[in-house]
């Protein structure tokens, strides 16, 4: 099987168009009731994207995972309890995990199979609809949302911490979907940034802006390009929770100069190539993320380890001299 985009940081990094940074990978035909779209929400290539990740979940995690798109399905708790006996989802071990959104109702659910409810506890399944797929449904990309709230399972297959928000019910969560809500006005937390502050110091900014949930693109910790990228994209709660957790676990122990001056990357410990390298850039006299370029040369496996697309470095090529670029 092909490496999948992976998720954890790079859910703000790659997923569904949030950046673009990576092509979906071309998947599998999606297996019969994997994914029951009674109402054709879903493209063909997003089903497939699905039946990918689906057929990751089984083969690696043992997870049988299904998603169900319909209105008028009525009480989700009672819909989802019944989907799940009458079609075998997880097995006897119980390690299945049901989501379920109606548009009708306006209503999404996570069931979680009594198997999983160690790793995808109540208040994930909170989390992973209120601060991922609503932030998508409720301007309108309603099939973004539950790609990214798959991407986002993922991620947490593999992880041994659980993020946590207040409040959650039954095995597993039903909330408001929010669609058509509206998207939210830009974070104005304050994040400063002191005058000739270094790239790690414009870095560690850049973290606490992330687990402030400061989605504002016009941040001057970011270079003009990735302003201009930022501002027509979706930065979920989600996305920068991750981001924030990623460069908290990822101190910074190589800083790369270009021989002219105007490029650093920087680089967590060589063998830890789940800490991403990140790009800067000096633009009007101070130290600027370059996170565009970073879209184009970063790729990701689903172990979450990440590569260099070859051909794609321009500028930074310096830091990288030693290390393989992906085909």
């Amino acid at each position: 099987m092909r490496p999948l985009p992976a998720a954890g940081i790079v859910l703000l990094l790659l997923g569904l168009g949030v950046l673009g940074w990576q092509a979906a990978t071309p998947g599998a035909a999606v297996s019969p009731g994997l994914v029951d779209d009674r109402i054709g929400l879903l493209s063909v290539a997003e089903r497939r994207r699905l039946g990918t990740y689906h057929a990751w979940l089984r083969e690696h995690h043992g997870i049988d995972y299904r998603v169900v798109v319909g209105r008028g399905l009525g009480d989700l708790d009672r819909f989802a309890l019944d989907y799940v006996e009458r079609h075998g989802v997880g097995g006897e071990g119980g390690r299945g995990l049901l989501l379920v959104l109606d548009p009708a109702a306006n209503q999404v659910r996570l069931e979680v199979g009594y198997g999983l409810e160690g790793r995808f506890p109540d208040a994930f399944a909170a989390y992973l609809q209120a601060r991922q797929m609503t932030e998508f449904f409720a301007v309108d990309r309603v099939a973004d949302g539950i790609l990214a709230g798959t991407e986002l399972i993922l991620a947490q297959a593999g992880e041994d911490a659980v993020p946590a928000i207040a409040g959650s019910g039954g095995a597993g969560a039903r909330l408001p979907a929010r669609l058509g809500a509206g998207r939210a006005a830009p974070g104005e937390v304050p994040v400063a940034v002191e005058a000739g502050a270094t790239p790690r110091e414009v870095l560690a900014t850049y973290r606490r802006a992330m687990a402030r949930r400061n989605d504002n693109p016009d941040l001057a910790i970011y270079a003009r390009e990735t302003r201009r990228l930022l501002a027509g994209r979706l930065m979920t709660p989600a996305q920068m929770d991750n981001v924030a957790k990623s460069l908290a676990a990822c101190p910074v122990v190589d800083e790369r100069r270009a021989p002219e001056g105007r490029r650093v990357v920087l680089l967590a410990a060589s063998g830890e190539r789940r800490c991403p390298p990140y790009f800067l850039v000096r633009q009007d006299g101070a130290w600027r993320l370059d996170l565009a370029a970073m879209g184009r040369a970063v790729r990701f496996d689903q172990r979450n380890r990440w590569r260099l697309a070859a051909g794609a470095l321009g500028a930074y090529a310096f830091a990288f001299e030693e290390v393989a670029r992906e085909p």
